[in-house]
């Protein structure tokens, strides 16, 4: 008998949702198997970052503080890609709109008022997608790859952050150190659940989720993200410009980015640091896929891959496993997803071995 991979009639909705499940699951049993082999307690580091986040009450307000960005850069993503629009920078446009907010943080620091920082969270949402806006500039005028310049453009951001918290923006009262003065009361993230370090930025994550959600389902926006990445001969068909959704998608996903950089600038950091950037944008992409591109996925998918954020610092202290772990448990979870697409669109068929020709 042999096993061959047979076309779907159509899609198969089963797979479609039960495959993020089974890459979860069989990330846990192939990471278990892995760090036993080499010399780690490999069940142990599988019951500290996947279920001591969720049995550990204490823990329950950290998933909400990593969640939060994790959910905001992926929906923007999700909108992106399925526009066929692959925005790979996210993580630069995140840093972009932190420097973006803070330069108005800056400009206000002697000032007070309720509307520092909605003026903050607005910069932010610019500076992300003016950031994004270059890769879609070259796109739609010289057909270059945004995968290329969006992945580029991260480490310029990077290279500006150091540069500005190095140099004019460092604070005078900082002992050496390079970081911005300390933002104000009225510049900072209220907190939302007294006693917890839970911010702003938790309800704001799942609204963006819910009125991206229904902005991509119930508009004329989201069908035509729908459609051009679906087929563009369709969308000119339909009326609709390829163009001018690559300036939409880019210009979403940058924003909202950029959003998650001055919330998370406002919120746990309180200031700008050459450690802002954390990753939180290419770990979105992850978090994007495994949402399967809805913004209501990328709030659940958020929720597990804070999960192994927060059981990675827990798995450092009780066992030493190395926090390198948490990306390889990461990669292999995208890894399992993206091999297990396959199934959405294929069955595995088993069929009898052909009978040996005769020899002549």
């Amino acid at each position: 008998m042999q096993l061959r991979l047979e076309k779907r009639a159509a899609p198969s909705r089963f797979m479609l949702y039960a495959t993020p499940v089974a890459a979860v699951l069989i990330t846990m049993v192939l990471g278990a198997l892995i760090f036993t082999l080499l010399g780690y307690d490999g069940l142990g580091a599988v019951r500290e970052i996947f279920f001591t986040p969720l049995t550990n009450p204490y823990k329950w307000q950290d998933l909400a503080v990593k969640a939060s960005p994790l959910v905001i850069i992926a929906v923007g993503l999700a909108v992106s890609y399925r526009a066929n629009v692959w925005n790979i920078g996210a993580e630069g446009q995140y840093i972009v709109g932190a420097v973006a907010g803070t330069g108005v943080a800056l400009l206000t620091y002697d000032m007070t008022g309720p509307w520092i920082l909605p003026l903050m969270l607005l910069a932010g949402i610019a500076g992300g997608a003016a950031y994004a806006a270059i890769p879609a500039f070259l796109r739609t005028q010289f057909k270059v790859n945004e995968i290329l310049t969006t992945l580029m453009l991260t480490y310029v951001s990077v290279q500006l952050l150091n540069y500005l918290v190095f140099g004019p923006w460092k604070s005078p009262t900082s002992m050496g150190q390079p970081q911005t003065v300390l933002f104000s009361a009225d510049q900072s993230l209220p907190y939302v659940i007294p006693g917890t370090i839970v911010q702003l930025g938790t309800p704001i994550a799942i609204l963006v989720a819910i009125l991206v959600w229904f902005v991509m389902s119930r508009s004329v926006f989201g069908f035509q993200v729908r459609v051009v990445g679906a087929s563009p001969a369709a969308a000119r068909y339909g009326g609709f410009s390829a163009n001018r959704t690559v300036w939409l998608a880019l210009l979403v996903s940058g924003g909202l980015a950029g959003l998650a950089g001055i919330l998370e600038a406002a919120g746990p950091f309180g200031r700008l640091v050459p450690q802002f950037p954390t990753n939180y944008g290419f770990t979105a992409i992850i978090v994007a896929f495994l949402g399967r591109l809805n913004p209501l996925g990328a709030l659940l998918a958020g929720i597990v891959l804070a999960i192994t954020f927060v059981g990675g610092e827990v798995a450092q202290t009780t066992i030493a496993l190395p926090f390198a772990a948490v990306g390889i448990f990461q990669a292999m979870m995208l890894f399992l997803l993206l091999a297990g697409d396959v199934l959405v669109r294929y069955r595995i068929r088993r069929v009898a071995n052909e009978p040996a020709r005769a020899s002549a």
